[in-house]
Parts: C-alpha cells; structure tokens; sequence
C-alpha cells in the first residue's frame, strides 16, 4: 500500500512518540508573530515560573527531551521549533541581519504568548539568540543556561562551517554526502561523525527517529545552510573565511549582562573548548561555567542528569 503520510506528519507522530516514551503531557499550538512574520509551532508543559528553550542547528524543539521531565516538575517549559526548523515556518535566512532576527523572534515570540519575562535556556545558534536578546531586552530576561558552546565564541568558522557555508557547495554537499537522515541510524552516524556528542549510544531511539523525520521536513536543509551562510560565513567568501558573526563579536557588550548564568560546556565540546566559555563567564558579572565531564556540544544528551541536577537548582 503506498504511504501517503507527509514529512510534517511522520514527525509529528514521532515526536508524539518520543514524548509519550518519557510520559510527558504536553500542549502543542501554532502561534503567529509579527517580526519575522512567521506561523511558529511551541510546545509547552510543566506549571511555575516559564523557562524559553531555543535549540540550535538545524534541529527541532524535541531535541530538549532529556531535560523536560526533570524540569517541568518545577517550572512551565515553552518549546519552540526555531524558524525553519520543524513544524514552525520555512525560513530563509539570506540577507537576514542575524541579531536583530534573534532578537526580534523572542520577543515577537514572547508577546504572542503574553509572556513578560522569563529565564531562557538555549544551545549553539539558541544561545546566541538568548545572549543579543538579553542584552536588548535585559528587563524580559530573568537567568540564561548556556547549553554547549555558543555559536562560535572563539572567532575562527571551523572547515565544517566553512565548507557548509560556500553558496552552490553546500547545497551539491547536502545532495551527496551530507544528505539529512531518513532513519535513526543515519542521526546518531552524522552525530558520531561530526562528534557532538561523545557517545551516540546515550541517545534515546524515539529521539533518533524524531530528529530524522524533522531533517526530511521541506525546506529544513535550506533554512540552515542559509543560516551557516549567514552566521559562520560572511557573505561571500565561503572556503576563504577566516572570520565569522557570532557570540565572539558580543565580547565588549558581554560585561553589561548581569543577569544570573550558567555555562554547562561539555569537555568534549568539537565547537570550542572549555577556555573559551571560562572566558565568557569571566567577562560576565553574574556568570558561572561548569564543565561537565564525557560530554560533547549536546551536552545534555550525553550528561542528562548532570545537566537537569544543575539546571533544576540554578533555575530555582
């Protein structure tokens, strides 16, 4: 019989699945925002005090999994899928002036859900929104949790970016041998190959399945490369970058956010090494850095309990 389910619904159902599997009761929406003038999918769980999560990559809200029990105990969760990614809206990011985008999605964000102020916990490009966010809107933001590194806080794209960020590249690349993974095996290969986490074997098989189904959505792989293209890669110069946006450029404003903060950096981090966030706390007046042994950029899927131990009392 042919399958005639769409990717928009394989993933539904798995991330459906990967949510019962951890006996989660969670409420999902469609909110619409006015900058960037999206139609953006959240999920929400957990009653007390709101916490925002904003994943990284090109990857969905589900992804947050091993930390949403533990932490919904105490406090209300709100789960987006960033632009482009997952059920929210397609996004290209070409031309897109990336703080003002991260900045102007969280609060667009946050008042279409009539949210005034909230602690936000991201990871990768998902901290970065959080930092230029924090640094807008200093009165909005209650505490950060600084998941991995933070979108490039040492400066230099790494070859990866570099190679994913050159126009026409990319694209013949996520063709061939970066094509996203159709299955939960393809997940934790392209996972253990680009070493985000330190063992793949710690990643739940509903997660997996998720995250594969949410790379087969249209328009996912465009909306990332577009935003490498944008993000690690100046315009233009691909291969031949050696400098790149990111959190390394928030450097001089970093000392004005006082806002508490906690740095969970894994010591395998492949992005950047522990030094690099010491640095960031230490410019920070509020900030503090743990690094969480055997753990690589996802930290919390290598370290969940490490890092929800650590979230729980620093959110509370």
């Amino acid at each position: 019989m042919l399958d005639t389910t769409t990717p928009a619904e394989r993933f539904e159902r798995a991330e459906a699945a990967a949510f019962a599997a951890a006996d989660l009761r969670v409420s999902s929406r469609f909110v619409e925002i006015s900058e960037p003038r999206l139609r953006v999918r959240v999920n929400e769980l957990g009653t007390g005090d709101p916490v925002l999560f904003i994943h990284g990559g090109n990857s969905v809200g589900a992804s947050w999994l091993p930390l949403l029990a533990p932490l919904a105990a105490t406090h209300r969760l709100i789960v987006p899928d960033r632009p482009g990614c997952g059920l929210t809206s397609h996004f290209d990011y070409r031309g897109i002036d990336l703080r003002r985008h991260g900045v102007d999605f969280i609060r667009s964000l946050l008042d279409a859900l009539g949210e005034q102020r909230v602690a936000i916990v991201g990871n990768s490009i998902g901290s970065y929104f959080a930092l230029v966010f924090a640094l807008a809107h200093p009165e909005r933001v209650s505490r950060l949790g600084i998941l991995g590194e933070p979108a490039n806080a040492e400066g230099a794209p790494r070859l990866f970016h570099r190679l994913v960020g050159t126009r026409g590249l990319n694209r013949l690349l996520y063709k061939g041998p970066l094509r996203p993974p159709n299955a939960a095996a393809g997940v934790r290969a392209g996972f253990a190959k680009a070493k985000l986490v330190a063992d793949v074997g710690r990643m739940p098989d509903v997660l997996c399945e998720c995250l594969a189904a949410g790379a087969q959505i249209p328009g996912a792989t465009t909306s990332w490369i577009t935003m490498v293209e944008r993000v690690f890669v100046p315009a233009g110069w691909g291969l031949l970058a050696r400098q790149s946006l990111g959190t390394h450029k928030l450097a001089p404003e970093l000392p004005c956010l006082d806002q508490p903060t906690l740095f969970l950096w894994g010591d395998k981090d492949p992005l950047g090494a522990p030094p690099a966030g010491v640095a960031l706390a230490a410019s920070m007046p509020n900030a503090r850095l743990e690094v969480v042994a055997d753990a690589g950029h996802l930290v919390w899927l290598d370290q969940p309990k490490v890092c929800a131990d650590a979230l729980v009392d620093f959110l509370s």
